[in-house]
């Protein structure tokens, strides 16, 4: 399955490349995948028009951007 097809639909998705498992838990989909050249390592949060939204080597200030947006804090 293409990395761009679990982005398809109306909703936000959380893609982390080579990150670290203490994640903030989003109640949205949640890509994981191994380092890859073309994106590098981090967190990105993938808008629902797939464009990037919120972009990080941490997570930190992950939680106040996504608070900001109205998206739920939980179990994904």
């Amino acid at each position: 399955m293409h990395l761009f097809t679990r982005y398809k639909g109306p909703h936000w998705t959380l893609l982390t490349v080579d990150a670290a498992d203490d994640l903030p838990a989003l109640n949205i989909p949640t890509v994981r995948i191994a380092a890859y050249e073309a994106y590098g390592t981090g967190i990105f949060l993938i808008r629902p028009d797939g464009y990037v939204g919120w972009a990080g080597a941490t997570p930190e200030g992950l939680p106040e951007y996504a608070a900001g947006l109205g998206l739920e804090f939980g179990i994904n």
